[in-house]
């Protein structure tokens, strides 16, 4: 397992060399090739340190190599932001504390616009998805943030069903589901974990569970206003 990969599994559940590692690389590429960027990266959120770290980035290798594993503290500069705010941030970059990789010709190794949309799984921020332009006098416009912004939606979207489809395969296992990275998380985990207890074993249980549940689904309804 490379570094890139380690990140990925160690803050998204994403396992080495699936289909959902390959998407997410694809996404995070054809979102620079859409926002006419020189690079695109991938940065997951550690929730322990309340900072975001790269995971991947298309574009370069040697940039790859050099933003792998560097972090970005939540509310620092526009990616920080992203994740503070919930929204697309663009503009000159605010936060210098990235070491980039050195560049023929150029006085400044920093990029000159930077683009950063926030990856969501129901509703939980996970990450943020960033294109960097390094060319001057070329910012970014609002119809290449809601471009991005899209792109990390759909990007959240392969997270979240890893983490579901994850979670149900350990429990018909018999195991343990992959560890909750936020309280809704652990609540729809042990959720799940209670009904197969229920039906498990006897053909007989499943219309009483069935029966109580739609009762439970008719008054949650019923509560909402």
């Amino acid at each position: 397992m490379d570094a890139s990969t380690r990140v990925l599994h160690t803050y998204l559940g994403v396992a080495p060399r699936t289909s959902e590692e390959a998407t997410l690389r694809l996404l995070v590429d054809l979102g620079r090739q859409y926002a006419d960027a020189e690079e695109g990266s991938l940065l997951v959120l550690d929730r322990k340190t309340n900072e975001l770290v790269f995971a991947m980035t298309a574009g370069s290798r040697q940039s790859e190599k050099t933003l792998l594993g560097q972090r970005v503290p939540v509310g620092r500069g526009l990616v920080g932001l992203a994740v503070a705010t919930g929204e697309v941030q663009l503009g000159a970059p605010t936060f210098r504390g990235i070491r980039q990789r050195k560049r023929k010709g150029a006085s400044d190794a920093h990029p000159s616009a930077v683009l950063a949309a926030p990856m969501l799984v129901r509703g939980e921020t996970i990450g943020v998805l960033t294109a960097a332009r390094f060319r001057p006098g070329a910012p970014f416009t609002p119809a290449d943030a809601a471009l991005y912004g899209k792109i990390a939606t759909v990007a959240g979207v392969v997270v979240d069903q890893q983490q579901r489809l994850a979670a149900l395969e350990q429990l018909g296992k018999g195991g343990r589901p992959p560890r909750a990275r936020t309280r809704e998380q652990r609540l729809q985990m042990e959720i799940v974990a209670s009904v197969g207890r229920l039906t498990a074993g006897r053909a007989e249980r499943l219309a009483r569970v069935r029966a109580v549940l739609a009762a439970l689904e008719g008054l949650c309804e019923g509560q909402q206003p």
